[in-house]
């Protein structure tokens, strides 16, 4: 039995009690997934960093990976990891080297400094994505948090009446200028065109509601764009007030689960000039694979 600490008044939680390292039966996921819909963030402790086989096993357990394919095409050079199923979200080069100052990733990862959730530019969305630490800046460069159910919960039935069937468009490269990446060429849009979802969520295992917002949503289908992105700014707003954020601070070794149909996370900003941050991510998807 996997026993969880919760960490924040409303969600997210620690266990000590799952070994990585080791193959995940069924039992196991099944009770994973039934903590995730409860705490919809999990730190898991390990005091040594998890290996990238082990990381994409676990990760597998739960569905289809994500392929990264948008920093090649952004900075036109190859992966530093081993596969591209591991999403590459530290400051290093193909060679070990921080990134220079004008690296297009650099500017590319600007925009994880943003509230967001992550592949809501893609029609077929994440569920888990799940971050291991393999090297921290001093600081730990943290990674907050919303609980974007806490948040739906708190909106009164006028708010709730509003924006029941309303859809956002979700586009990558909106968010990516947003973040102060310069704005791509129409072949490089092209790439990753933008996705349409509903800005309340239903998880299909609890039928609890939750708010769908992000940084990369650029407009209110249906609506004109000042009248929509104004609604969105206020949401936003809202689900990020400190009632609903919790803030984990990263040690080498750490890997956090979180659920991104019931949560918003950001990063916060280190000098990622000076010291070397290596993070590496895996994202399950709902089903197929993001193009």
């Amino acid at each position: 039995m996997v026993r969880f600490t919760q960490l924040h008044q409303t969600f997210a939680a620690e266990t000590e009690d799952v070994d990585l390292s080791a193959p995940m039966n069924d039992a196991l996921r099944d009770e994973l997934v039934v903590g995730m819909d409860c705490h919809a963030v999990c730190v898991f402790r390990n005091s040594a960093p998890v290996e990238d086989a082990h990381h994409l096993a676990f990760g597998r357990g739960f569905g289809p990976l994500m392929r990264q394919k948008m920093q090649q095409t952004v900075s036109g050079r190859g992966i530093r990891l081993s596969t591209d199923e591991l999403v590459d979200v530290g400051n290093l080069d193909e060679d070990g080297n921080i990134h220079a100052v004008d690296d297009p990733r650099r500017a590319f990862h600007k925009g994880n400094l943003l509230w967001h959730s992550d592949v809501t530019f893609d029609a077929v969305r994440a569920t888990y994505s799940i971050l291991a630490a393999q090297q921290v800046p001093p600081g730990g460069a943290d990674t907050e948090f919303a609980d974007m159910r806490a948040a739906y919960d708190a909106l009164d039935d006028t708010q709730k009446d509003r924006i029941e069937g309303l859809s956002a468009e979700h586009s990558i490269w909106y968010s990516r200028i947003l973040g102060g990446m310069e704005a791509p060429s129409a072949a490089i849009k092209a790439t990753r065109p933008p996705a349409v979802h509903r800005l309340v969520q239903v998880n299909p295992r609890t039928g609890r509601k939750s708010l769908s917002l992000a940084s990369h949503a650029s407009h209110i289908a249906g609506w004109p764009v000042a009248d929509g992105r104004r609604l969105l700014d206020e949401l936003t707003a809202h689900a990020t007030r400190p009632e609903f954020v919790f803030r984990h601070k990263w040690r080498v070794g750490d890997v956090v689960m979180w659920d991104n149909q019931q949560t918003m996370h950001r990063g916060t900003p280190f000098d990622d000039t000076r010291h070397p941050r290596d993070m590496r991510r895996v994202t399950v998807l709902e089903s197929g694979e993001a193009s």
